[in-house]
């Protein structure tokens, strides 16, 4: 009897959408994204194999609507679960982040993969950030097709043991900075949690206050839209951000008009998606 396959995926600017799909395809799996099922109490699945494929935030971080969705799993212990994690500079320890909250399930990550996708993180430095599509992005896109191969051969094995993951050296020399300038630099934005007790998860979703529009902005509301934790209220023809952000940055990367930006940091900058992922792709995800 074929083996059953659930891929699920969670998305901002379609890196990992496009990962998702192409091995949903090769396995003949069911393509679902994570955003789709969160209204659920609990999430059930009766395929033999459970995909998760998400981006890296950070060195060791993973979406926490991920982790959500890891809490209401049902039946985790009886899955075979894999996990894809895309990054765009350091896989860090993200696959092993995901398999603590796996285990908090009673189940166990199978395997662990990392894909290394196009920067898509339009606030950092622009040495990591160009917003193109072009010889180094394209090499990128070719790897991840030979890598696809191996990945389903792998699961399709029901092989066990591999977790892909930065150097623990490297890892534990950057998550300082990682910790504490990421910290420093939020609460420089906003001085109301300057001296607070608020922990990083209680401050992260608090970044949305950095969006804005500017004269460009038609109403449109695909940003409204295109989020997938339905953080964004449009008032009056603009949208209003609602402090639940999961900063995936879909609204600022998507919007038709570039009319969203994030404090300075994307003024004038390109924005990017994936070239494989049209925007109908996204907002079907909702």
């Amino acid at each position: 009897m074929p083996m059953t396959v659930d891929v699920y995926y969670f998305s901002g600017t379609g890196n990992s959408l496009a990962v998702a799909r192409d091995i949903a395809e090769k396995t003949c799996g069911k393509l679902i994204s994570i955003s789709s099922v969160m209204s659920e109490d609990r999430i059930e699945t009766d395929a033999d194999v459970v995909g998760v494929v998400f981006p890296v935030y950070g060195l060791v971080r993973i979406p926490s609507i991920v982790e959500r969705f890891v809490w209401k799993l049902d039946g985790a212990s009886s899955k075979y679960i894999f996990a894809v994690s895309t990054y765009g500079s350091m896989a860090g320890m993200a696959v092993k982040t995901f398999d603590k909250a796996i285990r908090s399930r009673s189940g166990k990550l199978s395997a662990g993969f990392a894909v290394h996708m196009p920067m898509n993180n339009i606030t950092i430095p622009g040495f990591l950030y160009s917003g193109t599509v072009g010889d180094k992005e394209q090499k990128l896109f070719t790897d991840w097709r030979k890598k696809l191969d191996f990945i389903c051969e792998y699961i399709s094995a029901r092989k066990e043991g591999l977790f892909e993951a930065s150097n623990r050296l490297l890892v534990s020399l950057f998550y300082p900075i990682d910790k504490y300038y990421g910290r420093w630099r939020i609460e420089s934005r906003y001085n109301k949690l300057l001296n607070t007790n608020l922990t990083m998860d209680e401050i992260w979703p608090m970044m949305d206050t950095s969006f804005h529009t500017d004269g460009k902005c038609n109403g449109c509301g695909i940003c409204s839209r295109i989020c997938p934790v339905n953080n964004i209220k449009m008032v009056d023809d603009k949208p209003t951000w609602q402090h639940h952000c999961e900063r995936c940055l879909a609204c600022l990367q998507w919007c038709p008009k570039e009319a969203i930006e994030f404090d300075k940091d994307s003024i004038g900058r390109k924005r990017y998606h994936h070239p494989a992922v049209k925007l109908s792709d996204m907002l079907l995800k909702n």
